[in-house]
């Protein structure tokens, strides 16, 4: 069994090809300005699929760090089990069973019956390959994809442990001890544990440098 690592997939968010205009071009997208069609956004979360399911094997465990599904959850949930794995949520702020949304209660079956397998919420740690323990959140303790930080009651408290995240996009891969698994700066794919200890062992020398 492998472990793989990723978030912010946005399934179904009809605007992301417009915020991240190299996940569209990946995808063979042409940038937009509006909003996508149908068409345009089955191409995309089908690319994302594609690319999950090319590297994740059925018996693998992947950790998704928020923001899996948005839009229509109706129509979006349902592609949860086209991915591949053993899926660990553990929730972000556009995820409907995240600790912060006052639906989740009444999400938490949907999401499972659609083909999470866990639904974990934050803070979590993790001890990885390396018998280093990190922590797991979808929030940064700082930064944003957006010019301000928001969700700041949310966010973890920095202890000096490797954070492993979501939520700024492509805003950076590793900055000082957080490391940043989304779709968006892993080739539109999981990170896997060997990438991600590399990166680990960076973080965990400079925080003692």
């Amino acid at each position: 069994m492998a472990r793989w690592f990723t978030s912010d997939l946005h399934l179904g968010h009809r605007n992301i090809a417009r915020y991240e205009k190299g996940r569209a071009l990946a995808a063979g997208i042409a940038p937009l300005e509006t909003s996508a069609d149908d068409a345009t956004q089955a191409k995309l979360d089908t690319f994302l699929i594609d690319r999950w399911n090319s590297l994740v094997l059925p018996t693998d465990e992947v950790w998704v760090l928020g923001d899996l599904c948005l839009g229509q959850l109706d129509r979006t949930l349902n592609q949860i089990s086209r991915l591949m794995g053993h899926i660990i949520l553990v929730p972000g702020n556009h995820d409907r069973v995240w600790a912060g949304d006052k639906r989740r209660s009444l999400w938490l079956d949907r999401y499972l019956d659609a083909g999470v397998s866990e639904i974990v919420d934050a803070p979590v740690t993790l001890e990885l390959a390396n018998a280093v323990t990190v922590e797991l959140n979808h929030f940064p303790y700082v930064g944003d994809s957006h010019d301000e930080d928001r969700f700041e009651p949310w966010r973890p408290k920095d202890t000096g442990r490797v954070l492993l995240h979501g939520h700024v996009h492509s805003r950076w891969k590793r900055n000082h001890t957080m490391i940043n698994v989304g779709v968006d700066v892993w080739d539109l794919a999981p990170v896997s544990e060997p990438a991600l200890v590399t990166l680990v062992e960076e973080a965990v020398t400079d925080a003692r440098a």
